[in-house]
């Protein structure tokens, strides 16, 4: 049963945004349930201005956080980590599965990096941080009280944020996304 605060480490490739948002989220929302840590695979040495910018516009702080790199998490002395989240998108690379022993999710968003217009960007940040939030907010609804480290697993896995799609044009979508409900509409009257 868990009592202590559950280590996560929120793990993607360049730790500029989605992982940052995640770990700035988790560890002010918690309440003390957390202690929360991110980094990369390839880090850039700083996160996004915008990702700062709109984490301060919420209220967060963000003194102390960084890009940094999975290295720090695996070397001795480093904190012990519970639970490791991956957050990357289906075109990524996905980093590696981080500390030894350490239970594993895996979450799926945008890469937010490889997107060229500044508009579009912003509005993958804010898609992003909602995504983050939302789902965050579910896997810290119950009590953790009583919980082992496993079912905690089981939460971040039940919640896992939904890919925020940005923009849609007109016969843009992918034929796969296309599909036909076999439920007669009268069971939702």
């Amino acid at each position: 049963m868990q009592s202590a605060p559950v280590h996560v480490l929120f793990l993607n490739t360049s730790n500029t945004a989605r992982s940052v948002m995640a770990e700035v989220l988790l560890r002010d929302l918690a309440g003390g349930r957390a202690r929360c840590f991110s980094a990369g695979t390839s880090p850039v040495g700083k996160f996004l201005p915008e990702v700062e910018n709109l984490l301060s516009q919420k209220g967060f702080d963000t003194v102390g956080v960084f890009s940094k790199s999975l290295q720090l998490f695996l070397e001795e002395g480093a904190p012990h980590i519970d639970l490791v989240v991956t957050i990357c998108d289906s075109n990524e690379r996905m980093p590696v599965l981080g500390p030894l022993g350490a239970l594993r999710v895996h979450w799926e968003l945008p890469n937010i990096v490889e997107i060229s217009s500044t508009e579009e960007q912003s509005s993958a940040i804010k898609a992003s941080y909602c995504a983050l939030e939302d789902s965050l907010r579910q896997v810290l609804h119950p009590s953790w009280q009583g919980l082992t480290l496993r079912e905690i697993q089981r939460l971040f896995e039940v919640v896992a944020p939904l890919t925020p799609i940005l923009t849609l044009k007109k016969n843009s979508v992918p034929e796969s996304f296309i599909f036909e409900l076999d439920v007669p509409m009268t069971a939702y009257a």
